[in-house]
């Protein structure tokens, strides 16, 4: 029964899988013949025709196609990625080939460099034409493959935002020809860069992970900030099939963490102790980053708006809660939550008519099945009876004085 219910889950990812699936030829000089890829497509794609995806290109189009898409997935639907458009390029008879590079120098064979080159030069263009991607790319590769997509690291400027070596397999002068990369220089250039490497000591030899230790060591002694190195070892993993399994959602992490929603970690490290106005700036500029980034026009989420909310009440006698205001107004002019925080400006303020003004119309915003519409209410009642009070104390004041006149007079 367990067999039987395995085989039809099976078929049923399957079939989910084909509806997003699309399989492509790519006409390629370098290779001398077309290679088939294929292209999944995120959900949303054909609805919305002004977004543009990050791309990723996993080398091989079988399971590791597979998972990353599943990944992507994921992290889309939690909100802790962008929607990738992802390609596998088929590489069934042509592995080796593809990613064969010289042992004694870790230099990439002829055939090694066609393939580089239709990655490059022609992939790249391709999808660039046919999908709408954003400039952010991601390679992926494991084992052979993953020293193989490290060579992209030697350009001028680097065609990948992205690396993600899964289990690397390095050749012997790996760690000199890294070195010869001076990829200290990447700090100079005005992009992010993305290096993600996992391993396992109980799963490789001591040479290969010596190799590995002696790459991470180089790597991370450069001071480039926008070029982030994490080299993983997973040792509590039961098995190498269960360490690739682990590196991609790791390595997502680590590449998507500016997207992500403002974490505890990140306000704690950055937002806490910032001035109301600072903290209007820093929500602002992230949402400027994530689209300069990824390309992702991504609207300011309402959480992060209310991870500053008592910054900005609480601090300077909520002297910028106007500011905060006219920003959500401009990010969400159909919700009360705008309206909401002009009329507590006001209300601090002791303007109440202003602040009655603004709660009202915050108010009108509201869906009436809305559970906090009642309670939202009572703002309204709040700066009435304060409007009621200030007006019989005005009245009390203006007795006074001209009681104080009269007897002035007398």
């Amino acid at each position: 029964m367990k067999q039987v219910y395995l085989l039809f889950t099976l078929l049923i990812s399957a079939s989910l899988f084909s509806q997003e699936v699309i399989t492509q030829k790519v006409n390629s000089k370098e290779l001398g013949k077309d290679r088939n890829i294929k292209v999944y497509l995120p959900k949303g794609y054909d609805v919305d025709e002004t977004t543009n995806y990050p791309l990723a290109i996993v080398l091989g189009d079988e399971y590791l196609f597979d998972l990353y898409v599943g990944n992507a997935k994921l992290y889309a639907n939690v909100d802790k990625a962008p929607r990738q458009i992802v390609v596998g390029i088929d590489m069934k008879n042509t592995y080796g080939k593809d990613i064969s590079i010289i042992p004694s120098n870790n230099s990439l064979t002829s055939s090694g460099v066609h393939f580089f080159n239709f990655i490059k030069h022609e992939l790249i263009p391709f999808m660039e034409g046919n999908f709408r991607t954003s400039p952010f790319m991601t390679i992926v590769g494991e084992g052979k493959a993953a020293n193989f997509i490290t060579h992209y690291l030697k350009d001028e400027k680097p065609v990948f935002n992205s690396y993600i070596c899964i289990t690397p397999d390095f050749p012997q002068f790996a760690p000199a020809i890294m070195e010869s990369y001076s990829l200290n220089r990447l700090g100079a250039i005005d992009n992010t860069y993305f290096l993600y490497t996992s391993n396992n000591k109980k799963y490789i030899d001591p040479s290969q992970y010596n190799r590995f230790s002696d790459i991470r060591t180089l790597l991370t002694s450069y001071e480039a900030k926008n070029f982030n190195v994490v080299f993983d070892e997973f040792d509590s993993s039961p098995s190498y099939l269960a360490m690739i399994g682990e590196t991609i959602p790791r390595a997502f992490t680590q590449m998507f963490s500016l997207y992500s929603k403002i974490t505890k970690e990140e306000y704690e490290a950055n937002v806490k102790d910032l001035a109301p106005l600072d903290a209007i700036k820093y929500v602002e500029k992230k949402y400027l980053d994530i689209q300069y980034l990824y390309g992702s026009n991504l609207n300011v989420r309402l959480d992060d708006i209310f991870v500053i909310e008592d910054i900005v009440i609480d601090r300077q006698d909520g002297d910028y809660l106007r500011v905060l205001g006219d920003f959500v107004m401009i990010k969400y002019p159909d919700s009360h939550m705008g309206d909401f925080y002009i009329g507590k400006y006001h209300e601090l303020g002791k303007d109440y008519e202003k602040a009655d003004f603004y709660y009202k119309a915050a108010y009108g915003k509201m869906d009436p099945s809305d559970p906090n519409a009642n309670a939202f209410y009572e703002n309204i009642k709040r700066v009435n009876d304060l409007m009621g009070s200030k007006k019989k104390e005005e009245i009390n004041n203006e007795e006074i004085i001209e009681e104080q006149e009269e007897e002035g007079q007398e």
